[in-house]
C-alpha cells in the first residue's frame, strides 16, 4: 500500500463527486431528448453548458487536492490526465481528447456547433463516471478506507456535540426561575441545542449511506433506529429531539418552562447516542476489514494455484 504523507480530504471528494453525479444525470436527461431537439433548442444548450462546466469542475476540484496529496505537479490542463495516470485510468487518450474538447468549448477559441457538442457528449459522457470511479477506487485501496469515511469530520462534529451539551448544562444549572428571568440564557441555550442537534445530524448524514440507508431527510436519525444502528429505545427520544429542533427554527417564541424541562430531559441523551453510533460503526468496520482480508487470501491462493 502506498504511503501517503498528507491526508486526503474525504468530504471534499464526496461532495465533489456528488455534484458530478447530479450534473452527469442532468446531462444524460438532456441528451436523451434527441439530437434534433437539442440542436434547435437554445435553452437546452444553455443548460448543457452549465452542467458540463459543473461536471468538469467537480472532477477538477478533487484533482487539484489529490495532486497536492500525491506530490504531482499539475496545471488546469493536465491535472486530470496526470492524476488519471497515477490512479490507473486505462483510456488516457480518450481522457486527453475529452479535456481538449472541454477547453476549446469553454474558452470559445473555436466555434463549437450544437451538433458537434451533442455528438461529442453522446459518445464521451461516460468519461466523467469512469474517471470518478477510478479515482475513488484508488483512494479506497491506498488508504484502506473502503467506505470513504471522513474520520476528521466525525471527530469535529462529536466535539461540537459534547461542547454544546456542556454549555447547555451550564445554562440550565442556574435553575428554572433564574433561567426564565434573563433572555440571554434563553437565546444561548437555544443556539447551543441547535448546534448539538445539527452536529449529531451531520454525523448521521455522513454515515447513513455507509450503513446502507439510501433515502433519508430530516428523519436520518430515526432511520438509523429502523436500520438497527441505534437501539429502538432511543426512537421516542430522537423524535422529541427532532420536534424540538423544528420548533426552535420555526418560532423563536417558545414557552420557557417547557423549553427548560425539555432540555433537562433530552440533553443527557446526546453522548449515549454518539456512543451507540460509534459502536455500530466499529462493528461495520470490523466486518469490512474481515471481508477485505478474505478477498486478499483468496487472491493469494489463486496466484499460488496459477504458479503451480
Amino acid at each position: 500500500m502506498e504511503k501517503i504523507e498528507k491526508k486526503i480530504n474525504i468530504s471534499l471528494l464526496l461532495e465533489s463527486f456528488h455534484n458530478l453525479e447530479k450534473a452527469y444525470t442532468d446531462l444524460k436527461k438532456l441528451l436523451s431528448l434527441g439530437k434534433e431537439e437539442f440542436v434547435k433548442n437554445k435553452l437546452i444548450q444553455d443548460r448543457v453548458r452549465v452542467d458540463f462546466n459543473l461536471a468538469f469542475e467537480s472532477c477538477m476540484r478533487p484533482c487539484r487536492h489529490l495532486s497536492v496529496v500525491f506530490g504531482l505537479k499539475t496545471s488546469s490542463k493536465d491535472c486530470l490526465v496526470k492524476l488519471g495516470e497515477k490512479v490507473g485510468y486505462e483510456d488516457l487518450e480518450t481522457l486527453q481528447a475529452f479535456i481538449d474538447f472541454y477547453f476549446k468549448y469553454r474558452d470559445l477559441k473555436e466555434s463549437v456547433q450544437p451538433e458537434e457538442l451533442y455528438d461529442f457528449l453522446e459518445k464521451n459522457l461516460h468519461v466523467f463516471k469512469d474517471y470518478a470511479r477510478a479515482v475513488v477506487e484508488y483512494v479506497k485501496q491506498t488508504t484502506g478506507n473502503y467506505l470513504l469515511i471522513d474520520f476528521e469530520l466525525l471527530k469535529e462534529k462529536a466535539k461540537f456535540v459534547k461542547d454544546s451539551v456542556n454549555k447547555i448544562n451550564f445554562v440550565l444549572s442556574i435553575g428554572l426561575e433564574e433561567f426564565k428571568k434573563k433572555p440571554m440564557y434563553h437565546d444561548r441555550v437555544k443556539y447551543f441545542y441547535q448546534v448539538a442537534y445539527d452536529s449529531l445530524f451531520d454525523i448521521c448524514k455522513h454515515l447513513a449511506p455507509k450503513f446502507g440507508i439510501k433515502k433519508f431527510g430530516d428523519d436520518c436519525l430515526l432511520k438509523m433506529v429502523e436500520g438497527g444502528i441505534i437501539p429502538p429505545q432511543y426512537y421516542s427520544v430522537l423524535l422529541k429531539m427532532m420536534n424540538l429542533k423544528n420548533k426552535l427554527i420555526s418560532t423563536w417564541d417558545i414557552d420557557l418552562e417547557s423549553l427548560y424541562k425539555e432540555l433537562m430531559e433530552l440533553k443527557d441523551y446526546f453522548e449515549p447516542l454518539l456512543k451507540e453510533i460509534s459502536s455500530s460503526l466499529k462493528s461495520l468496520l470490523e466486518k469490512i476489514a474481515s471481508h477485505q482480508k478474505q478477498l486478499q487470501q483468496n487472491s493469494q491462493g489463486q496466484e499460488r494455484d496459477q504458479r503451480e
